[in-house]
């Protein structure tokens, strides 16, 4: 028979093992709480810079359109504040005593001959060009244009050559297709197989399909500076940091907004969903900056768009 003191030292013995485990998993499902919400955070931020990126290289698919005398549109055309050179400029810092300059990069057209398609156009970056972002490019971007992109049913299919934004390579193919109807004018852009690797080894992956639909300056076809734009659609990625790999997926809940006087999203929403972890991405409210703000868990943080 076990006497009562030993009863109680087992009984005392088994209530602080127990607590003691259930603080254990008390601690073990905060810390998976926390690490659930940074993965889901890093996700959300990933998906922002993919965005921007792929978005620029679509910038300047759109201003070697223009740059060429293929065409008339120019999804970027405040980038010169107004100037007559093309869009392309944004990518490139001149001298401050020059109003043109000696440009740092440059761009080959084949064929040459007027009317004939398709042509290839290649932006050389070169080992490094500064553009008025702040961001160094370097390496090629290489566009297949099959007929001017104002034309309905144009398209532009890119892709890269050993191309970097700062220190960051770009890869994957990217496709502008216009499909506009005759009084609105709608973009259909691809992210194929896009990816950002950094330097220390982590990685973006990312592919997309978003509609882009003109929504003012439609009245000054041949005034871009005026136009703006609203994008709706939805990509998947995947995030490779630390050793461990995140996927995800993300949808346009609020149409993006984006003027051609700003170079940075606007204004619109994104939700990404990381297994059961949702975050919304909120690009501000109509303010041109390069701020956005993640939600996560009733919690918001600030982020500085690259």
């Amino acid at each position: 028979m076990i006497r009562k003191p030993l009863q109680l030292a087992l009984a005392a013995t088994f209530l602080l093992a127990s607590a003691t485990l259930t603080s254990c998993q008390k601690q073990i499902n905060d810390t998976a709480t926390e690490d659930a919400s940074t993965l889901t955070i890093e996700a959300t931020e990933d998906d922002a810079e993919a965005e921007v990126t792929f978005g620029d290289v679509g910038d300047q698919a759109m201003g070697a359109d223009a740059e060429a005398g293929l065409g008339q549109i120019e999804l970027f055309g405040g980038a010169n504040n107004g100037n007559s050179n093309v869009d392309i400029d944004l990518n490139e810092e001149r001298p401050a005593d020059s109003a043109q300059g000696v440009r740092c990069f440059s761009i080959t057209v084949v064929p040459k001959d007027p009317g004939v398609f398709p042509k290839t156009i290649t932006i050389d970056y070169g080992t490094g060009c500064k553009g008025r972002d702040g961001k160094i490019r370097s390496g090629k971007i290489v566009t297949v244009y099959s007929k001017p992109l104002v034309v309905p049913g144009a398209q532009a299919v890119t892709e890269f050559n050993n191309y970097y934004v700062d220190s960051v390579k770009v890869e994957g193919r990217h496709v502008i297709k216009n499909n506009s109807t005759s009084s609105v004018l709608i973009m259909t852009r691809l992210v194929q197989n896009g990816k950002l690797t950094r330097p220390n080894g982590s990685y973006v992956k990312w592919n997309a399909e978003h509609s882009t639909t003109q929504v003012a300056g439609l009245g000054t076809p041949f005034f871009p500076r005026d136009d703006e734009w609203s994008t709706t659609g939805g990509a998947r990625g995947e995030t490779f940091r630390r050793n461990t790999t995140t996927t995800w997926s993300r949808l346009i809940v609020e149409p993006l907004h984006k003027a051609n006087a700003c170079r940075w999203i606007d204004k619109g929403t994104v939700k990404v969903t990381r297994n059961d972890k949702n975050a919304v991405l909120n690009f501000g409210n109509g303010t041109c900056d390069n701020k956005a703000t993640i939600t996560i868990d009733g919690v918001t943080k600030e982020i500085t768009l690259r």
